[in-house]
């Protein structure tokens, strides 16, 4: 007798796939409008290298007067774009936020000339546009003795006044109005606020102390350097969804401040760069001017990359 025996194979349940770790949160708030001067921040995030160090970051649009120190300290925001001057001078008052990246290793801020004109700080004659009572023009009238010297004019938001009269000087960005200008078809020149020894690192960017020694803020300053270097080499697509952001960059602009403002994200340091001794120049330059801070703590110091 024979007896056939059907055996079935049992059915096996594949075990689950593993699942991606959760990205963390990161809503970067800038202290300004989508502008080349954060190029290296959306490249990052459009390349999906945030994404990639294990970040889901969210970069939210500044403006005039923009809290994103008020943002950073309140929860609403993990990482704050600021300026060294403002950073120190709210440390003072008792914010306990750290720089861990620099964008610009030298500061967009100076004077906007017309050319021909002054070729240095010390050859201003004329009236001046100015921030009255900013840091930067305080010590600029300290430091040259212009005081009753140099006409301070209130600034206006705009270059109708320096276009019209060539003779008047301006507080400008790098990043704005000499770009601006250019296109009226007037021919300037810009001084560095550093050839006067006013030097902040700008679009810095700031975390909670309590945050400084996460890994995800390594992982934010690596991602972003990849980011700011990439931009700094091809800033096409960077600069493609900073036209969509901000209708006031045109195509032509947008290349005019990207081209301008390359020496200052470099600087002498290189990219990202943070240094006690920078640091210390910036308080002491608050310092001179009735802003006592202080330096120590203020950044967080990496490795070489």
């Amino acid at each position: 007798m024979f007896v056939l025996v059907l055996a079935c194979a049992a059915t096996e349940t594949p075990p689950p796939e593993p699942s991606a770790p959760a990205l963390r949160t990161v809503v970067v708030a800038l202290n300004w409008y989508p502008e080349p001067e954060f190029g290296g921040f959306y490249d990052a995030a459009l390349r999906g290298l945030y994404q990639q160090a294990g970040l889901d970051v969210t970069i939210l649009p500044g403006g005039p007067g923009a809290p994103v120190l008020e943002l950073l300290a309140g929860g609403r925001a993990q990482v704050a774009i600021s300026g060294a001057d403002d950073l120190l001078v709210r440390r003072a008052r008792g914010l306990d936020a750290v720089a861990v990246f620099a964008g610009f290793q030298d500061s967009p801020v100076g004077l906007l000339v017309h050319d021909p004109g002054p070729a240095a700080y010390a050859e201003v004659r004329g009236p001046v546009a100015a921030e009255a009572g900013s840091p930067f023009q305080q010590f600029i009238w300290a430091k040259f003795g212009w005081e009753g010297k140099v006409e301070l004019v209130p600034t206006t938001g705009t270059i109708a006044p320096f276009v019209a009269n060539a003779e008047l000087a301006q507080q400008a960005y790098v990043t704005s109005e000499p770009c601006l200008a250019e296109a009226q078809g007037v021919k300037v020149r810009f001084l560095p606020a550093k050839e006067a020894g006013w030097n902040p690192y700008a679009s810095l960017a700031v975390v909670n102390g309590s945050e400084k020694a996460e890994p995800w803020v390594s992982d934010f300053v690596r991602a972003s350097t990849e980011g700011w270097r990439h931009y700094l080499d091809d800033p096409t697509v960077a600069n493609a969804e900073i036209t969509k952001l901000n209708k006031e960059m045109t195509v032509e602009r947008v290349t005019c401040v990207t081209e301008r403002q390359k020496a200052y994200v470099t600087g002498d340091a290189g990219v990202g760069r943070l240094e006690a001794a920078r640091f210390a120049e910036v308080a002491a330059a608050l310092g001179s001017v009735g802003q006592p801070v202080s330096a120590e703590g203020a950044f967080v110091e990496r490795g070489a990359d």
